[in-house]
C-alpha cells in the first residue's frame, strides 16, 4: 500500500508544474500557488471572540483579526500552541529549542512566564492553576511563581493534542495519517505513560489501536467531567471511517459515528465504512467535527450533521457567518483548477 501511495505521489509531484500554471491563468487558487503571507500555506488552529479572530499558521505566526474591519495584526512569532481559558488566550511560543515563554495575547498587561526545559517544546495543556506545559520528556505545572516539573517514563511525539488535565490525567493523541498514531494517557503524579486502546483480536480490530487510529483531536466531555472525548478519523485510498469515543481513564467507549452510503461499483465505497473527519474542537455546549463538505456538532449530548455553509472571501481568507457557535475558514487549498474541491476547511469556535 505504501509503495502505491509513493508512485502516486511521484504522479502529482511530476503533474503539478502544468496543474499549478493551469490554476495561475484561470485565476484560481491551488495547494500549489495559494499562500498567506503572515500565515504560510496552511491554517492550524483558532479563537474567535466578539471583537477578534487569532489564527495561527504553520508558518508559527498567531494573526489577530478585526471581526468589524478585517484589520490584521501579526500578534506573535515562532508560536507552538495556543489555548483559550476564559479572558485568556495563552500563547506557547518558542526562543530555542530549550526555552519558551507563555504570553497571555488578549492580555498583554500579564507577565509572560520563561521556562527553561530539557526536550522540545509539545503544546500548552489546562490546569486548575493555570496554563501546563508539555515538553517530549516533561511535563510542567505552574506552582506559584514556579514550575513543578514531572519526569515522563516515555518519551512524547512533538506533535500531539492535548486533552486538559483530568484528575492526575492528561491525555495525548497522535496523528501519523495512514501509520496511526493513537492514544497515550499520562499520570501526571507519577509520569508514567500508557497506551489506551480497546482491545482487539486482529491489528485494528479495536479502537485507538495505535498502528491504525490517527487522532485529530481531544475535547472536554461536557456530559462527564472525569472523561474526555477523542477523535479517531482516517480517510486514505479506499478506507473510510471516523469515529467520536469517550475516553475515561483506560475505558473506550462510542459516542458517535455516522455510516456512509454503500455505492455499488465504487473502490471508495464498501460497507463498514463512516463519515471521515480531520478536526475535533470543542464548543461551549459540546463539540463539532468537520470534514469533507460536512459537518457533525454536538450541543447538550444531541448530534446532527450539516454541510459546510458557503465561505466568502474576508482579509484575504475564505470564512463563513458563525455558525451553531463556531467560524468555519478554509484552512488549506485545493484540488482541481476548474471543479475546486476543499481539502481542509476548520471550525474556530467563538468563546464569549
Amino acid at each position: 500500500m505504501r509503495l502505491f501511495l509513493l508512485a502516486s505521489l511521484v504522479a502529482l509531484l511530476l503533474a503539478g508544474p502544468a496543474a499549478g500554471q493551469q490554476d495561475r491563468d484561470s485565476g484560481r487558487r491551488s495547494s500549489l500557488t495559494w499562500s498567506d503571507p503572515d500565515l504560510g500555506i496552511g491554517l492550524m488552529e483558532g479563537v474567535a471572540a466578539q471583537q477578534h479572530i487569532w489564527i495561527r499558521g504553520n508558518s508559527g505566526r498567531v494573526v489577530r483579526f478585526d471581526r468589524q474591519t478585517g484589520e490584521r495584526t501579526v500578534a506573535a512569532e515562532n508560536v507552538v500552541d495556543l489555548l483559550p481559558d476564559g479572558p485568556h488566550l495563552w500563547a506557547l511560543i518558542a526562543l530555542t529549542d530549550n526555552e519558551s515563554v507563555v504570553r497571555d495575547l488578549r492580555r498583554p498587561d500579564i507577565a509572560e512566564r520563561r521556562i527553561s526545559f530539557q526536550g522540545s517544546a509539545v503544546a500548552l495543556f489546562a490546569t486548575e492553576t493555570g496554563p501546563g506545559v508539555l515538553t517530549t520528556t516533561r511535563a510542567l505545572i505552574p506552582f506559584g511563581d514556579r514550575w513543578s516539573r514531572r519526569l515522563l517514563a516515555g518519551a512524547v511525539d512533538r506533535h500531539a493534542h492535548l486533552s486538559p488535565q483530568t484528575g492526575d490525567d492528561l491525555f495525548v493523541g497522535y496523528n501519523r495519517g495512514e501509520w496511526g498514531g493513537g492514544l497515550r494517557r499520562i499520570d501526571l503524579s507519577t509520569g508514567a505513560v500508557f497506551i489506551v486502546r480497546e482491545p482487539g483480536a486482529d491489528i485494528c480490530g479495536g479502537r485507538l489501536d495505535p498502528e491504525c487510529s490517527p487522532v485529530v483531536g481531544i475535547v472536554p466531555d461536557r456530559q462527564r467531567e472525569d472523561c474526555v472525548l477523542v477523535g479517531a478519523s482516517l480517510a486514505h485510498l479506499g478506507g473510510r471511517y471516523g469515529e467520536v469515543l469517550r475516553v475515561c481513564g483506560d475505558v473506550v467507549t462510542p459516542v458517535f459515528a455516522e455510516a456512509l452510503p454503500v455505492v455499488p461499483g465504487s473502490i471508495e465505497s464498501r460497507p463498514g465504512q463512516t463519515w471521515p473527519f480531520d478536526s475535533l474542537v470543542a464548543t461551549e455546549k459540546g463539540w463539532v467535527a468537520v470534514g469533507q463538505d460536512r459537518f457533525a456538532r454536538s450541543a447538550d449530548g444531541a448530534v446532527a450533521m450539516d454541510d459546510i455553509p458557503p465561505l466568502r472571501p474576508w482579509a484575504g481568507l475564505q470564512i463563513s457567518e458563525p455558525v451553531d457557535g463556531v467560524i468555519f475558514v478554509e484552512a488549506a487549498c485545493c484540488w482541481g483548477s476548474v471543479n475546486i474541491v476543499r481539502y481542509r476547511v476548520m471550525a474556530i469556535p467563538i468563546t464569549d
